[in-house]
């Protein structure tokens, strides 16, 4: 088999797993498909599948097989790093937990009745992201009973700030005692100083990825006109040796961007509340 048969048919192939990629994430994974799989969201599935189409034209367009694992690792992976959703997502997750939180505080203080139905009638106004979490929240009020229900809640969201704010509400269920509307209150305030700190924090780190991106961007293009107008240039990348070379200078690359993740990636912070700490407040 030539060269240009294995490159196109290596090609064929990775457009082939692109489609079946980009299916998956229309229509999502069946259950009793591999665990693995089910795991995978759509946004994932569609990276997949542009990068393994977008590494089959590098490959195509600059013969290096090398050029297609490259491509398909940046394209999954540089959108992760350059542009974390995670962290976007989990502040706009603390702005929904303050409001919410403030809401339920107001309820107790009208008189909306006992924790449980103020959860309830919260429900219907809860902001996004929280709205299917609190709804399932009050649904489970009315079946499993209030601690358990409260502690599936703080489990299903694993965030310290949610059990935080799920700790209050034990508290008040064992204890008994005034006072909680207004120490909801405060978590509702202290969680809005927390959002506006981390949205400073994140703009602040938004900085050097944005200069990465700009160095990514210049480097691509760069490479885009040598392969275009002087392949001639690049033609040493075309060996083995050349192919070895452009692994390694990849890998240093991939390195340096991972590192810049990690040192502007804040670690996780520990919970209160701990699944299987079921019978502990």
């Amino acid at each position: 088999m030539t060269p240009d048969l294995l490159a196109a048919g290596a090609c064929g192939l990775a457009l082939a797993v692109a489609v079946l990629l980009v299916r998956m994430g229309r229509t999502g994974v069946p259950q009793h498909r591999s665990l693995r799989l089910a795991r995978w969201s759509p946004r994932w599935l569609r990276l997949g599948a542009n990068g393994l189409v977008l590494g089959a034209g590098a490959w195509w367009a600059t013969g290096w097989p090398v050029a297609t694992v490259i491509v398909t690792a940046a394209t999954v992976g540089l959108p992760r790093v350059l542009a974390p959703t995670a962290a976007k997502e989990a502040i706009a997750r603390a702005e929904a937990l303050a409001t919410w939180t403030r809401r339920l505080g107001d309820l107790l203080s009208s008189g909306a009745g006992g924790l449980s139905q103020a959860i309830t009638r919260s429900a219907a106004t809860a902001p996004e992201p929280l709205t299917g979490p609190v709804q399932r929240l009050a649904d489970q009020l009315r079946t499993d009973g209030t601690e358990a229900a409260l502690r599936a809640f703080a489990d299903e969201l694993a965030d310290p700030a949610v059990d935080a704010v799920v700790l209050a509400l034990l508290l008040r269920l064992r204890a008994g005692g005034r006072g909680l509307a207004d120490l909801l209150h405060h978590h509702a305030d202290a969680q809005a100083r927390e959002v506006a700190a981390r949205r400073q924090v994140e703009a602040d780190r938004a900085k050097p990825r944005t200069t990465v991106r700009c160095l990514i961007a210049i480097t691509v293009v760069m490479l885009g006109g040598l392969v275009a107008f002087a392949g001639h240039y690049l033609a040493p990348f075309s060996t083995a040796t050349g192919q070895a070379a452009l692994v390694v200078i990849a890998a240093l690359g991939a390195g340096s961007i991972a590192w810049m993740h990690r040192i502007t990636t804040p670690p996780a912070i520990q919970r209160y509340l701990i699944t299987g700490e079921r019978g502990k407040a």
